[in-house]
């Protein structure tokens, strides 16, 4: 869980500070935004990865509940 809280910290700060760049700059806020676009999709493959492994290593647990030899 420390890891999994550790990898929403990082990436929420990471668009934290990109967003506040768009919006010092202003008008020219098109390579921060284009930064923020690609971390959020970052973070929803991070996310998506997190999940599978998640699931993953329940199946195998639950496998060897159930299946004791």
């Amino acid at each position: 869980s420390i890891r999994l809280f550790a990898n929403m910290l990082a990436g929420h700060t990471m668009l934290a500070i990109f967003g506040g760049f768009a919006a010092g700059v202003g008008l020219l806020a098109f390579f921060p935004l284009a930064i923020n676009i690609a971390l959020v999709g970052l973070e929803l493959l991070v996310a998506v990865l997190q999940a599978y492994v998640f699931a993953i290593l329940t199946c195998l647990y639950l496998r060897d509940a159930l299946h004791l030899h």
